[in-house]
């Protein structure tokens, strides 16, 4: 695979966080997929009228450097070897990936610095900025940083955060006027959408500059098995060492940059200290963090971390080098370049030297024609190509599985082996955790390279994390830690693609005894088929 992603790769979708959707919801998804094309045309057009918002000029702010005097610290260090390497710990499982975050803002004693693309509006969403809360009010110092694109209708309860001692709330690329609706954003930014087309999709939780929770999941219910609906199968890590101070400097240029605002830039002065304490507590009354899962035995190991940081000593870390890999704030402004560093560019420089086999768990995909010769050359190589990502009845992003689908056939007859998340057999075998009556979408994002070196992280493989998005990861030299990912990695959960002998697509269950072969997106009608094949060739990839 090696030569071909020093050229990009120049790949298109549109990341479905905002929106979510079950396999009854096709109509509600295609006019969603309408929507983020007129939106597209427009960002087109408007491209060249972009002004930042100005804020306040005043000194930078940095991560505390005292953290070696700390609980946190004093609970990694017995597994750090001190030798530049840093300690990992995979958390596959939603419930106990919450509640370490909760433990950790509850033993910090100094600081946290928590950067999201999405912190709702919800249960689960109330229940951690009640945690921050809960440390300010304590002394310690909360710096909270969000994408603005959709914290629609929460300025009053972040407001009403940064009148807590200790808290400051800003905003990544925010929208100025019209805050309070999505129409009312858009129309008040007609002038600059090719500005606000430019979103932080980072995810990290950084506590006392000790310790770190980094990788797929947002802050919301159906990040953390909490949604009746539909629930998502993602993967965070947990970090200590070195690699923390590395992250930690990586927030502090967000944070400092001139793509951030103070919420209260943009609101005006923080209310009333005791009113707005009030406000909180009744806006969060319904707070609820996840419940420990009922979990099958595999997932076991997986369920010790929050309490071994309450209690001081966290153990079980797997030792590893590591580069950590994220984008500047002002990316999208300079990744024209190709010079330009990129995390993207970084993690396929990764792939391009693969020997023997790469896995690449995407939960939006679209190779583009430059990724579609990095697979082509991979075969010649002797390589493996493993895509695993949605199926059409999984996704929550119609318009990404329409991007997704112009490649498929054309990867299974260049050697790739794809599989696709069957949301039945997910809820049936409950081999990601319970998932009750909802359907279950893959959201995760994690490569696997010649099984020794793991990337995690924000990154899906798509137009928008390569050029628009900004985003974070860590690429791990473990074989161990490739070892417990692709572990965790079902069959059963995956309907198997392939080709018959007329040079269609058709799925497989691998543990279906009965061998049903689908000839059409199996868990889907016929209505939901089509919207997809009707967007295909229209929507436009570079903007999806």
């Amino acid at each position: 695979m090696r030569g071909v992603a020093q050229a990009g790769w120049r790949s298109g979708l549109v990341d479905g966080h905002g929106i979510r959707c079950g396999s009854s919801a096709c109509a509600g998804r295609a006019s969603a997929a309408l929507a983020r094309l007129v939106l597209a045309c427009a960002l087109i057009a408007s491209a060249g009228c972009s002004v930042l918002p100005v804020r306040a000029p005043g000194p930078p702010e940095h991560a505390i450097d005292d953290y070696s005097d700390t609980r946190i610290y004093r609970s990694t260090v017995e597994s750090l070897p001190g030798d530049g390497r840093s300690a990992f710990r995979i958390m596959p499982i939603a419930s106990y990936a919450f509640a370490t975050r909760v433990a950790l803002a509850r033993d910090a004693q100094k600081s946290l610095d928590v950067q999201y693309y999405l912190l709702k509006d919800d249960r689960t969403g109330h229940a951690l900025m009640r945690e921050l809360r809960d440390a300010a009010l304590r002394g310690v110092r909360v710096r909270l940083l969000l994408d603005d694109l959709l914290s629609i209708g929460e300025d009053p309860i972040l407001a009403d955060l940064t009148a807590m001692p200790h808290v400051e709330v800003r905003l990544f690329n925010p929208f100025v006027n019209g805050r309070d609706g999505r129409l009312s954003r858009l129309f008040g930014a007609l002038l600059e959408l090719g500005r606000v087309d430019r979103r932080m999709h980072n995810k990290l939780f950084i506590a006392d500059n000790a310790a770190v929770v980094m990788g797929g999941r947002n802050i919301g219910d159906e990040y953390f098995m909490r949604s009746a609906q539909a629930n998502f199968i993602d993967m965070d890590l947990f970090v200590a060492g070195p690699a923390v101070r590395e992250l930690s400097q990586k927030f502090d240029e967000y944070w400092n940059s001139t793509q951030v605002a103070p919420l209260a830039r943009l609101l005006g002065p923080a209310p009333n200290l005791e009113a707005a304490s009030a406000d909180f507590e009744r806006r969060t009354a319904d707070a609820m963090s996840p419940p420990p899962d009922d979990l099958p035995e595999n997932l076991h190991v997986f369920a010790d971390l929050p309490t071994e940081v309450a209690q001081g000593r966290v153990r079980h870390l797997i030792v590893a080098r590591c580069v950590v890999l994220a984008d500047q704030p002002d990316k999208s402004q300079s990744s024209a370049d190709r010079n330009f560093p990129t995390v993207t560019r970084s993690v396929l420089a990764a792939i391009d030297q693969a020997r023997g086999e790469v896995v690449m768990v995407s939960p939006y995909f679209v190779p583009g024609e430059l990724g579609m010769e990095m697979m082509r050359e991979a075969k010649p190589h002797g390589g493996r190509v493993v895509l695993i990502t949605n199926s059409l009845a999984s996704t929550d992003a119609i318009s990404a599985h329409a991007g997704y689908i112009r490649y498929r056939k054309a990867m299974l007859e260049a050697g790739v082996e794809i599989r696709e998340l069957s949301p039945s057999q997910t809820r049936d075998r409950q081999h990601f955790g319970p998932f009750g009556s909802s359907s279950g979408s893959l959201h995760a994002k994690v490569i696997v390279i010649d099984r020794k070196r793991v990337f995690i992280g924000s990154m899906n493989l798509d137009f928008r994390s390569g050029y628009e998005n900004t985003e974070v990861g860590v690429l791990i030299d473990s074989s161990e830690l490739a070892a417990q990912v692709s572990g965790l990695i079902d069959e059963g959960s995956f309907y198997d693609l392939r080709l018959n002998a007329d040079g269609d697509v058709e799925w497989v269950l691998p543990n279906d005894k009965s061998g049903h072969v689908y000839t059409a997106d199996p868990e889907t009608n016929w209505f939901e088929r089509l919207v997809p094949q009707l967007l295909e060739p229209v929507l436009p990839e570079d903007e999806l």
